[in-house]
């Protein structure tokens, strides 16, 4: 019995010494006072009301304690985050917009953020070999507004190219291909819109040779992502429509990565299928 004693916490022992004596003290104290409150049903139901007065008082107060208290945490955790954010300086923002019901806020914002580019736009694609009954498929879940501004920002990215033709390696893409990088790239494998692309590119390399390349490589990443003047990032996310059994682009994130945290690491995905890569020199390939 003694070694539990032992064990129990002096405090505990105190807590429970004093709270003996309060109610050998206090308790006849109360029933003196209380008493005469409670000897008619008039008298009681005042004094209950009374009583139910002070406790939403009380509860008012340690309501407004707390929130008071939960409002300070809220705002530091607020502030610790916007620290971060601040020291890396990552924003990302994710658009929904697919193709069935797209208002091409996808494509128009990708034109937005291309249309920034000065100094280097690197390009890793991930080329699917499509018949042309899917191509088709696909036409049908498209919304005019969204071909429309899928074209703006394919013609904008060749736009840039020449308006940057005296740069250097400006525009990169290296084109990942399942099949492996000696598949031939013809319009049927590539679609009309980037053949057309493509043959722009390369007509601009006839002058200013130096200004971009085209490459084409096995598969590393079944992913296609943009990288402009290795700030800017544009991820676009596929999806799968179970009507028409068809890839579309379901949504894209766009990064602004001002002090290169995350973007090395997506150059480093570049540069390993770029590493791998051969020179595309004309279109199509024969």
């Amino acid at each position: 019995m003694l070694e539990r004693l032992k064990k129990i916490p002096e405090i505990d022992i105190l807590i429970a010494v004093a709270s003996a004596v309060f109610g050998l003290l206090i308790n006849p104290l109360f029933e003196k006072i209380l008493s005469p409150l409670f000897d008619t049903p008039t008298r009681a139901l005042l004094t209950g009301l009374v009583l139910l007065a002070i406790l939403v008082i009380a509860s008012i107060v340690v309501t407004g304690i707390f929130a008071r208290r939960y409002e300070k945490i809220n705002s530091k955790v607020s502030g610790e985050l916007s620290s971060i954010n601040r020291r890396l300086g990552l924003t990302v923002r994710f658009v929904h917009d697919p193709p069935r019901r797209s208002t091409g806020e996808i494509y128009r914002t990708a034109r937005e953020i291309v249309e920034k580019a000065e100094k280097e736009i690197l390009v890793l694609y991930y080329s699917r070999p499509r018949d042309d009954a899917e191509r088709e498929r696909s036409h049908g879940i498209e919304t005019e507004v969204y071909r429309a501004e899928r074209e703006r920002y394919t013609q904008t990215m060749l736009e840039k190219l020449r308006e940057h033709k005296t740069k250097r390696l400006f525009y990169k893409r290296v084109v990942q291909l399942p099949e492996g990088r000696d598949t031939k790239l013809t319009e049927d494998r590539l679609g009309k819109r980037w053949t057309e692309h493509f043959k722009g590119v390369l007509e601009t390399l006839n002058d200013f040779p130096d200004a971009a390349y085209l490459k084409k490589a096995p598969l590393f990443l079944e992913q296609t992502f943009v990288i402009v003047d290795r700030r800017y990032v544009i991820w676009g996310i596929d999806g799968i429509d179970p009507e028409h059994s068809v890839r579309y682009m379901e949504g894209a994130l766009f990064f602004d990565d001002p002090h290169q945290e995350f973007i090395q690491y997506l150059i480093g995905f570049f540069e390993r299928a770029d590493a791998h890569a051969v020179i595309i020199r004309k279109i199509p390939e024969v």
